[in-house]
């Protein structure tokens, strides 16, 4: 147990210096123009979907927050016809404790393809905006998580995207 309070330390100290990197001009700025966005959401682990915690749940959270601040938020079939769409990729990482706790790292990361500068118009998918942060829950508690850590990365990402896209 002592070993887990510490790794959740760590965590939490490098989780919040992931969110203050997110926070600068130059992230910002990589989303002006940007006219929709879709929002792909990582598997989660097979204990916390056992212990109330979805996939869908986290989708359905964070293209709320999009469009309720007038973002456009492309289904697949569009993000299909169109290609290469920018999307907002959140990855939610839980590590079950055997007592019944849950430490998480949640990941926001808005992607586009990029240029690349070492190559003439080479292109690559890359994170132009990014932003984590880690805790813990109990398990009963599990779906909290969306709350505690997703709804405020994509609030961040929207208070962003809104100040270099004004609607």
């Amino acid at each position: 147990m002592r070993y887990v309070l510490q790794l959740i330390v760590v965590a939490v100290t490098w989780g919040n210096m992931e969110v203050v990197q997110a926070l600068d001009a130059g992230s910002r700025e990589s989303l002006r123009g940007i006219s929709g966005v879709g929002v792909v959401v990582e598997d989660i682990s097979p204990d916390a979907s056992a212990d109330g915690l979805s996939q869908d749940a986290v989708r359905a959270a964070a293209e709320l927050i999009l469009r309720s601040k007038g973002i456009r938020v492309l289904t697949n079939i569009e993000r299909t016809r169109l290609g290469s769409p920018p999307y907002l990729y959140i990855n939610v990482n839980t590590l079950k404790e055997e007592l019944g706790l849950y430490a998480y790292a949640v990941n926001v990361d808005f992607k586009q393809v990029v240029g690349l500068l070492s190559i003439k118009r080479a292109q690559a998918w890359g994170a132009t905006w990014s932003a984590s942060v880690v805790g813990a829950v109990s398990e009963a508690n599990v779906r909290q998580i969306i709350a505690d850590a997703v709804e405020p990365l994509v609030k961040d990402f929207t208070n962003d995207f809104l100040l270099v896209n004004t609607r």
